[in-house]
C-alpha cells in the first residue's frame, strides 16, 4: 500500500511561458555602500539564493491556482533502509480539479520487488469526494476507505497530508511556516531522477515542532523551469527510508484520454467476482 507521504502529495500549471533566456528571478543586487547607525545592530539581507527561493514559491503559488488537470507517467521508488531493498512501481496519473474539488488517479501497470522480480498486475488507486480507493486486479480485491469527515475540506496534494507526492498547490506562506527551504541539485544518489534537464530544486526541511519533523529529515521537489509541472519529490525519512516519485511527460491543462479519464471514476466491482471493504468515515479515538 502506497505509504501516506505528503504526511507528496503529491505538486503546476504553467503561467505565461517566459522566454527561454529569461531569468525567473531578479538579479541579485550589487553590494552598495549604505550608511548605518553605529549602534544599531546589524541587520542581514536576504541572500541571492533566499530570494530566488521566495520569488519561486509564490511562482508556484501562482500557478497552482490555475491547475485544471494533470497526466503523465508515474514512477514510484521506495527504499526500505532496515533491509536495503528497494521496490518500484510504473503507471500513470492522472487529476483533475473542478470547483475547488481535486480528484486523482495512479494506475500502477508492474511492480519490480526488491530481488528484481517483475510483475504486470494492475493496481488501481483513485481519491475523488472524501474516499480513498484501491482496485487489485491480481487478488481481485477493492478498498474503499473515507479519509474525510463528511463536510469537511480536505486537500489531497497538501504537503504532509495526502497518500502520494505530487507537490503542486502549496501556499508559500504554509510551505515557510513549517519548513526551512532552499535551493537543491538533482541528487546523484537516486538514478531515477537523473534524466531530469532544465529543472529547478528546493529542499524543504520540516521546523521543529511540526507534524513531519518527527519522521521526516528532507522533502526535495523538482519543477519544469519553464512550464513549472512537477517533474520529481524525494522524501527522506530520518530512520533512513526514502520514497521517490518521477513524472515524465507531464500535460497540463491539456485534453486528457478518455481512457484517462475514466481512472477518475470511482468503480463498482461485482460482488459475487470481488472481495469488497467499504470504510465509511470513523473518527479517531
Amino acid at each position: 500500500m502506497l505509504s501516506l507521504v505528503l504526511s507528496i502529495p503529491l505538486l503546476l500549471t504553467p503561467p505565461a511561458a517566459p522566454a527561454a533566456d529569461a531569468p525567473r528571478t531578479p538579479d541579485a543586487p550589487q553590494n552598495a555602500e549604505v550608511p548605518q547607525n553605529a549602534d544599531a545592530p546589524p541587520t542581514l539581507a536576504p541572500s541571492a539564493s533566499a530570494r530566488r527561493v521566495d520569488n519561486f514559491l509564490g511562482e508556484l503559488e501562482q500557478s497552482g491556482a490555475t491547475i485544471e488537470s494533470l497526466s503523465g507517467s508515474l514512477s514510484l521508488e521506495k527504499y526500505d533502509a532496515l533491509v536495503e531493498e528497494t521496490e518500484r512501481r510504473f503507471g500513470k496519473l492522472v487529476l483533475e480539479k473542478k470547483a475547488g474539488k481535486t480528484r486523482f488517479a495512479i494506475q500502477f501497470e508492474e511492480f519490480v520487488d526488491g530481488s528484481g522480480r517483475s510483475d504486470r498486475a494492475v493496481d488501481h488507486w483513485i481519491y475523488a469526494d472524501g474516499w480513498l480507493c484501491e482496485q487489485d486486479y491480481r487478488n481481485k480485491s477493492f478498498t474503499k476507505r473515507q479519509i474525510v469527515a463528511p463536510g469537511e475540506s480536505f486537500d489531497p496534494l497538501a504537503l504532509g497530508e495526502g497518500p502520494i507526492p505530487i507537490p503542486i498547490g502549496q501556499r508559500k506562506a504554509d510551505v515557510l511556516a513549517r519548513f526551512e527551504v532552499s535551493e537543491t541539485e538533482i541528487p546523484l544518489d537516486i538514478p531515477l531522477l537523473g534524466s531530469m534537464q532544465n529543472v529547478a530544486g528546493l529542499k524543504l526541511v520540516p521546523k521543529a515542532g511540526t507534524p513531519m519533523a518527527k519522521e521526516t529529515a528532507s522533502i526535495e521537489l523538482f519543477y519544469d523551469r519553464v512550464s513549472l509541472a512537477p517533474t520529481g519529490v524525494v522524501i527522506r525519512e530520518k530512520n533512513g527510508n526514502r520514497t521517490v516519485a518521477r513524472i515524465a511527460k507531464a500535460v497540463v491543462n491539456g485534453e486528457a484520454k478518455a481512457e484517462d479519464r475514466k481512472l477518475l471514476d470511482i468503480p463498482s466491482p461485482d460482488p459475487k467476482e470481488w472481495t469488497i471493504d467499504e470504510r465509511p468515515w470513523k473518527k479517531p479515538e
